[in-house]
């Protein structure tokens, strides 16, 4: 659930609170003042009641008296006057006030205070009229709090209304930052460390976009570091590669160049019906000289610096490929590879990891195809060297000394590199993205690469 919408059910819930405490304590407040009032108008009714009888000594025309009293209350908002005789039988009636009529009886019912009716004999005098009822009735009354209650109910309506749609703005507004900074650090999650993001809003949410950028720049600092520390350390690698190479071609290779010569010295001195067998063996002296000097050959192609200056990645890899095609003829190569211009240091990486993940496909699985496809853009390079050979074996893992040297190498090169099984065909896939060099880098970077070489 987001900050916001936690935000919003919490003040949702706060404002029900806040309504239904307010609720019971105007509930409690209107039914008291209802009673009150309606216990002042009873009792202002007994009084005058009590005038009435007071006077009737004194009145010729104790009839019309009486129909005059109970005439004066009509149209009373909260008392009914009524005479009654020596049966119960009401003999008149005033009709009060009727200002109730769209309140609802629930209201009525849950607003109504005790109702007490009060019975006031008379005198003689009255008679036929024995008693005076007064008795109260509380919708007028309760009319005009459910009036008040409808109006409440539509300004506090209006008020929660503009309040979540002010919050919600206002919250909106605020967060939307956040956002933003949730989404940058996703990127840098993901290898894109060059994100990043506007400080606004709030100061806090200033803050954090200020630390974010900061972190990134730590991080693209440390990249930079980690690229140029893994370009040095591959330096001095190539370098002493080459001059393993070197020696096993200047030193090995004249050696076993004597070696061939010497046997076939041997093999034209021996005259033609020898029959010791050092022909024989003289022939094969120099078939083994000769392989060895293509197995010194392959481990002086190994031994070279990636590509070669001036070759190229997509030249370098065809040679290459076309190599282990030779030395494989049971498996199908296929090589797809972008026409583009690279940086050095780029190529050689790119070419080292496509190297290291086609022998792993050969040494550790029986693949009848192998494919490789190199695909690049403005902003990086992604290749991917797909097989069939059945996947990963229960006792090997991804975790073997050659994948964790092809990954550090895509990694300092500011790249990711992944690696997971296929299931049609069995076997594995390795794919991996190695952003481009600006040119100012690149050009550094060939300048680096041309004097590895």
């Amino acid at each position: 659930m987001s900050l916001k919408t936690r935000l919003t059910l919490t003040l949702a819930v706060a404002f029900i609170v806040i309504v239904t405490i307010g609720g019971f304590l105007t509930y409690y407040q209107a039914r008291a003042s209802i009673a009150d009032e309606l216990e002042a108008a009873q009792a202002s009714a007994a009084n005058r009641v009590a005038q009435l009888i007071a006077e009737l000594p004194a009145t010729r025309d104790v009839a019309g008296k009486l129909q005059g009293f109970v005439r004066s209350h009509n149209g009373d908002r909260d008392i009914r006057i009524m005479l009654i005789d020596s049966r119960g039988q009401i003999v008149a009636a005033s009709q009060p006030a009727r200002i109730y009529a769209d309140v609802s009886e629930w209201f009525v019912t849950l607003l109504s205070p005790p109702q007490p009716t009060r019975i006031i004999p008379l005198s003689g005098l009255a008679a036929p009229v024995t008693a005076v009822v007064v008795s109260i009735d509380p919708r007028n009354e309760i009319a005009e709090t459910w009036s008040d209650a409808i109006f409440a109910v539509l300004v506090l309506t209006a008020f929660i209304l503009v309040t979540f749609l002010a919050i919600w703005i206002v919250v909106g507004t605020a967060l939307r930052p956040i956002t933003a900074i949730k989404d940058a650090y996703e990127k840098i999650g993901n290898g894109q460390i060059a994100v990043r993001v506007d400080p606004e809003g709030p100061p806090e949410v200033k803050d954090l976009a200020h630390g974010l950028n900061r972190m990134a720049d730590r991080l693209g600092e440390a990249s930079i570091a980690n690229r140029r520390l893994s370009e040095q350390l591959q330096r001095l690698q190539d370098e002493e590669r080459a001059a393993l190479a070197r020696d096993l071609h200047d030193d090995v290779g004249p050696l076993l160049f004597a070696i061939d010569v010497e046997a076939g010295a041997i093999m034209r001195k021996l005259p033609a019906d020898e029959t010791s067998g050092a022909a024989d063996r003289a022939k094969a002296i120099k078939a083994n000289a000769m392989e060895a000097r293509k197995a010194v050959r392959r481990i002086l192609t190994e031994l070279r610096p990636g590509v070669m200056a001036g070759l190229g990645l997509k030249a370098a890899l065809e040679d290459h490929i076309q190599g282990l095609a030779e030395r494989y003829a049971q498996i199908a190569f296929k090589l797809e590879v972008d026409d583009a211009t690279l940086p050095a240091p780029v190529e050689t990486t790119v070419f080292r990891a496509i190297r290291e993940a086609v022998h792993n496909a050969l040494k550790h699985g029986l693949p009848r195809r192998i494919a490789v496809r190199i695909t690049t853009n403005d902003e990086s390079l992604s290749f991917c060297v797909s097989d069939d050979g059945g996947g990963f074996a229960d006792s090997q893992k991804r975790t073997g000394f050659g994948l964790i040297g092809m990954a550090e190498r895509i990694e300092a090169a500011g790249g990711r590199l992944s690696v997971k099984e296929t299931v049609l065909p069995a076997g594995v896939r390795i794919e991996g993205s190695i952003p481009l060099l600006h040119p100012g880098t690149a050009h550094e970077g060939e300048e680096a690469g041309g004097a590895r070489s």
